[in-house]
């Protein structure tokens, strides 16, 4: 299939699916006599998997390392960096919850404050 169909069905910009094939996300597609880049369906399938990829957090450098190449994906990779990532997450998620918390005690303390008259400054208690 020509690039403008392979947009067409992916929802991906042409310039897109070329960045992809010059990172070496996507194989390369052989050009038909007319100088068009044919893909196969097979690109289809390579697409979503960097799409899906991508909305996970991976870098395209590691979605890159996702594949043997131009071969089929390394599922033992795949699964180092699943882990990986969700270690990460929840890093990520903990210092949310922590910063969460602070919020609701500076919340609670400028609540206060507006009751209690204590001066505050933009909502930050002042030093003593």
């Amino acid at each position: 299939m020509k690039i403008g169909e392979l947009s067409q069905r992916t929802g991906l910009p042409a310039s897109t699916i070329r960045y992809y094939e010059n990172q070496g996300l996507l194989t390369r597609a052989p050009r038909s006599q007319n100088g068009y880049r044919d893909y196969a369906d097979d690109a289809l399938h390579r697409l979503h998997a960097v799409r899906v990829s991508q909305s996970l957090g991976f870098t395209l450098q590691t979605i890159r390392g996702f594949f043997a190449g131009d071969g089929p994906c390394d599922y033992g990779r795949v699964l180092t960096q699943i882990a990986k990532r969700t270690r990460e997450l929840e890093i990520e998620q903990a210092a949310l919850d922590a910063q969460r918390e602070n919020l609701l005690a500076l919340r609670d303390a400028v609540e206060r404050s507006i009751g209690g008259g204590q001066r505050i400054e933009c909502g930050l208690p002042l030093p003593q």
